[in-house]
């Protein structure tokens, strides 16, 4: 049986959270099964019912259970959901999750840089302080689907660029390697074209195609900000909460 780690960096909600999804996502627990009781995952896994209850409703949140009162927390069907989910996490992480999607990256640029103003504020930087950045081109299904450029704080991610990329979750990278969790994130969606013709051209896109532009910053539970990016999205594009 999967056990928390005390003394590590990763909340232990978050830990309980993964190891009840592994449980559904290995057929342990199936759809429709009613999920163990608060209690008894206190019980089993030594914590406080606020941290089941937290990680319970983070599945919830995330679309792989539902509560429904006076019965119970059961596990839902999600073989098949195709979306923009599980709060914070990106495009890599959340096909891992649903095993369904299959998802890859094209790296354009990766490098330590000082950052323009806006990412600097963003990111709430001083002056002169570097960040890493990444663009990249996401293709679902063979499609290209998302350019996206990235820029994280460098202080707190020193050698990430020695990373590859293209098959890999930034945040996957961030939690195993510098035990960074996203937390939370600000988001702006809105209607946009391409600015660049390397944005037409890797999205494979005419002029003044109609894209949904995303500007996103993640925090840690700090609220320390650790993530900033500005997506451009082509093709349908769903967000569950």
């Amino acid at each position: 049986m999967a056990t928390l780690e005390k003394n590590s960096p990763i909340p232990l909600y978050y830990q309980l959270y993964t190891i009840l999804l592994n449980r559904i996502k290995m057929g342990e627990l199936q759809p429709g099964d009613m999920l163990p009781t608060e209690v008894s995952l206190v019980e089993e896994y030594n914590v406080s019912r606020a941290t089941v209850r937290q990680a319970i409703l983070d599945l919830a949140r995330n679309g792989y259970v539902v509560r429904e009162k006076s019965k119970g927390t059961f596990v839902k069907d999600f073989s098949n959901t195709v979306g923009y989910k599980d709060r914070v996490k990106g495009f890599t992480a959340i096909s891992s999750q649903g095993g369904t999607i299959p998802l890859t990256s094209k790296v354009l640029e990766k490098a330590v840089v000082i950052p323009p103003k806006p990412v600097r504020e963003a990111l709430q930087l001083k002056e002169g302080e570097r960040a890493f950045y990444l663009r990249r081109i996401r293709y679902i299904r063979d499609e290209a689907n998302t350019f996206v450029e990235d820029w994280l704080p460098y202080k707190i991610c020193e050698g990430i660029e020695q990373e590859h990329f293209t098959n890999a979750s930034m945040y996957q990278i961030l939690e195993e390697r510098y035990g960074i969790i996203p937390h939370h994130a600000v988001r702006t969606f809105e209607c946009s074209c391409a600015d660049t013709e390397e944005q037409i051209r890797e999205l494979e896109i005419r002029k003044h195609t109609a894209l949904l532009r995303c500007e996103s910053k993640v925090y840690d539970a700090s609220d320390a900000p650790i993530e900033y990016y500005v997506a451009l999205i082509n093709g349908k594009y769903t967000v569950q909460e």
